[in-house]
């Protein structure tokens, strides 16, 4: 029977639509531009299709993840939740175009896993995508609320959590901000699993009741690899044509102008270290051809990861033969890679720390035991960033004018250095274990849930 939306939904309806309408000729020139937003446009506006029908002895979990980051969180998560409850399946949902592009890369061969867009926060769409998905909960990666979601899967009896969760110091000020609308939003979450005691306070100011969150640590220390000789590793070090003779740098999730200042500095360095090596790895794909023509202009032999045409995984590598001496920088145009690239890295600089963006993931580079730094902008990485510098596992970088100077200092004194990366790596070790935290507080809230028991 159908039902009749209240005035809130109403109202929120009216709102979105009016702001969709407003911001048509902005996407649209984004969406020429990019590429962007083509993809899943019926979905997000109507709803995801109806779902194979689950078997009644399975539990039916939707994650939700953002995009890149949190869709690869969601692995080890899945993994653990298989481990405990036996008979479980999954859906997958993300909002942009290269977290689809990963999910499909990641989960998309798996049985048990389907994958969907994330609906607008328009009612109908909501409700018929928790409708045809039929989850039994469904987990939201960090943060990703909005209101019409939450009233709908509370009436629909869908328990909605929020795992890994982060409430940056800009994000709870909004928040605060419009309390009277928002406090009511956060009141229907039926947990809230915390990275920090600090966040967690937060999510309680914010609306959540304070029995229903919990602190179990950041997923991203479980979320690693250590073993920098691993088959992912080694296929693309063989791929292009690293070997031991070779002092590699990665510079991972870049933004501009860390890809000049960074290919600068390289040049000068080269005079000295005639075997240095530059992997840069754009945060966007978007700015992969503009990174390109960066690289170009300086006198550097350069190299595009997609020209290889090698997949990492699935199948023996299938590109041309190559020699680590024929070129000097290598830009990585692909997605989802950058967690093994990081393996090869003797030296890692974080990028998206010099700009706007406030941070990218450095515990990668970090559990691999590199060299690693950062810029003065870490906002999103707060805690982490306090961790590595307590602990001298790390370096902060003040400013893009002084990253020519750091490199010249580590390249020249490597083993303190690697004194550095095997602190950041023991750091890692010693914090792992909040998913496996998180998975005991989802199992109580599951519904009709046991966990799987172990033969004896």
């Amino acid at each position: 029977m159908a039902r009749t939306p209240t005035i809130s939904l109403l109202l929120r309806n009216a709102v979105y639509l009016s702001l969709i309408t407003l911001l048509v000729p902005w996407i649209l020139w984004r969406s020429l531009r990019t590429g962007r937003y083509r993809n899943g446009l019926r979905a997000k506006l109507r709803g995801c299709e109806k779902l194979s029908t689950k078997p009644d002895s399975a539990k039916r979990i939707w994650l939700h993840g953002v995009s890149v980051g949190e869709i690869q969180l969601l692995a080890p998560l899945m993994g653990e939740l298989r481990s405990s409850l036996g008979e479980v399946e999954f859906v997958v949902s993300t909002t942009t175009d290269t977290g689809m592009d990963l999910a499909q890369k990641l989960y998309g061969s798996l049985n048990d896993t389907q994958l969907i867009y994330f609906p607008l926060d328009l009612s109908w769409a909501v409700r018929r995508t928790i409708e045809n998905v039929q989850a039994d909960m469904l987990i939201l990666g960090e943060l990703e609320v909005w209101p019409n979601l939450l009233d709908i899967a509370v009436e629909l009896k869908l328990p909605v959590v929020v795992v890994n969760g982060r409430l940056s110091p800009r994000s709870f000020k909004g928040y605060q901000r419009f309390a009277w609308l928002t406090r009511p939003m956060f009141a229907k979450l039926r947990l809230v699993v915390a990275q920090t005691h600090e966040y967690a306070e937060r999510f309680v100011q914010c609306g959540v009741a304070s029995d229903c969150v919990i602190v179990s640590g950041s997923f991203k220390f479980d979320n690693v690899s250590f073993d920098a000789n691993c088959k992912q590793v080694n296929d693309l070090k063989n791929l292009v044509g690293l070997n031991e003779q070779h002092t590699v740098w990665v510079l991972g999730s870049s933004q501009d102008p860390e890809e000049s200042t960074c290919c600068t500095a390289l040049i000068e360095a080269k005079k000295q270290f005639p075997n240095l090596k530059l992997i840069i790895v754009p945060r966007h794909r978007e700015r992969f051809d503009e990174v390109d023509q960066t690289i170009q202009s300086f006198p550097l032999r350069s190299l595009r990861r997609l020209s290889l045409k090698s997949p990492i995984e699935g199948s023996d590598l299938d590109g041309r033969d190559l020699d680590g001496d024929d070129w000097d920088v290598l830009l990585v145009d692909t997605i989802g890679e950058l967690r093994w690239w990081w393996g090869l890295a003797d030296l890692a600089l974080v990028g998206g720390s010099f700009g706007s963006r406030n941070g990218q993931n450095m515990l990668e580079p970090a559990a691999y035991g590199a060299n690693v730094a950062f810029g003065p902008k870490t906002l999103n990485f707060r805690a982490i960033v306090e961790l590595l510098l307590q602990a001298d596992a790390a370096t902060q970088i003040e400013s893009l004018d002084q990253i020519e100077s750091w490199l010249m200092q580590q390249l020249t004194d490597p083993q303190s250095g690697k004194a550095q990366g095997l602190r950041a790596q023991q750091l890692v070790r010693s914090q792992q274990g909040a998913i496996a935290r998180t998975v005991q507080q989802l199992i109580q809230i599951l519904p009709n849930s046991q966990p799987k028991r172990l033969a004896a």
